[in-house]
C-alpha cells in the first residue's frame, strides 16, 4: 500500500510511478483523511506500507504529523516494512527523522527513507521562485532514474535514511522549520477582478479550506501554504499579498 500527499502533483506522480514499479495498486490519496475520512487502512499479511508526501521548508507539511499519528491502520505488526519517499526542490534536511518519529506505534517501525528531487513550487519566500525550464525539465528526467532505484530498495526491503539532508540540515529543520510553522497562514490569499469563479482552487486544496462565495473564493483557516490554488489556477487570479507577485507557477501535468 502507498499512501501520498501532493498538492501540485509532484508526490502524486512519483506514489503512481512507484506503484507502476512496484506493482502496488493500493493507493491512498490522504488528503481524504485530512478532509475527514476515518475509514481504516487495512493491510494485507506481508504488505509493506509506504508514505509519499512533499517536504515543506526542511520538514513535514503542518499537520501532517497529526494525520501520520491518528491514521486508522489495521494489520500493522513490527514486521511490517514501513518506508517514506519525499519530493523536495533541493534538499529535505531532517524531515525523515520527524516522520520516523511520527510513525512509531503499535510495534510500527519506520524502516526506510527516501528523497526525490522534483521542481519548485514554493514561491512565496523571497527570492524564492519555481525553476527555470531547464532546470525543471532536468529534474523531471532525473526523477524517472531516482524512482527507479528507490523501487529496487523498496523490493529488497533496505532499512535507513537515505534522503538527501543537505548542508546545515539541524539549522534548518530545527530552527527554521519551526519558525516557519508559525507563520503558516492563508490570510494573505485572494482572488483579483480576473478570477472565473471556475472553482478549481477548492478542488484541488487538500484540506477543503476553500469555498466559493458569490462565485469567489474564500479561504477558511486550515491552510498548508502548500499553493495547490495559486499553481493550479487557470485564470492567475490568485494572489499571496504581494509575495507571488512575478512569480512563476508549475504543477506536474
Amino acid at each position: 500500500m502507498i499512501a501520498y500527499l501532493s498538492a501540485t502533483g509532484n508526490s502524486r506522480h512519483v506514489a503512481l510511478r512507484l506503484s507502476e514499479r512496484l506493482g502496488d495498486s493500493r493507493l491512498v490519496d490522504l488528503s481524504d483523511y485530512l478532509k475527514g475520512t476515518t475509514t481504516p487502512l487495512s493491510l494485507n499479511k506481508g504488505e509493506s506500507l509506504g508514505f509519499v508526501f512533499p517536504v515543506h521548508s526542511w520538514g513535514l507539511p503542518k499537520g501532517f504529523a497529526e494525520l501520520l499519528r491518528t491514521l486508522p491502520i489495521e494489520g500493522i505488526s513490527p514486521a511490517t516494512y514501513c518506508y517514506m519517499v519525499c519530493t523536495c526542490g533541493d534538499d529535505c534536511g531532517l524531515a525523515a527523522g520527524q516522520w520516523r518519529k511520527t510513525v512509531r506505534r503499535d510495534g510500527l517501525e519506520g524502516k526506510a527513507a527516501f528523497s526525490v528531487f522534483m521542481p519548485n513550487t514554493y514561491v512565496i519566500f523571497p527570492g524564492f521562485d519555481v525553476d527555470s525550464d531547464t532546470v525543471r525539465d532536468r529534474k523531471l528526467a532525473d526523477s524517472e532514474t531516482a524512482i527507479a532505484s528507490i523501487a529496487e530498495s523498496i523490493s529488497n526491503r533496505k532499512e535507513g535514511d537515505f534522503t538527501h539532508h543537505g548542508s546545515f540540515a539541524w539549522l534548518k529543520s530545527k530552527v527554521i522549520y519551526p519558525g516557519f510553522m508559525l507563520t503558516v497562514s492563508d490570510k494573505p490569499f485572494r482572488a483579483t477582478d480576473r478570477c472565473i469563479g471556475c472553482g478549481l482552487c477548492a478542488t484541488v486544496c487538500p484540506t477543503a479550506n476553500i469555498r466559493l462565495i458569490d462565485g469567489h473564493p474564500q479561504w477558511k483557516g486550515n491552510c498548508l501554504n502548500c499553493l495547490a490554488c495559486y499553481h493550479r489556477c487557470p485564470a492567475d487570479a490568485i494572489v499571496f499579498g504581494r509575495k507571488t507577485n512575478g512569480k512563476g507557477k508549475y504543477f506536474y501535468p
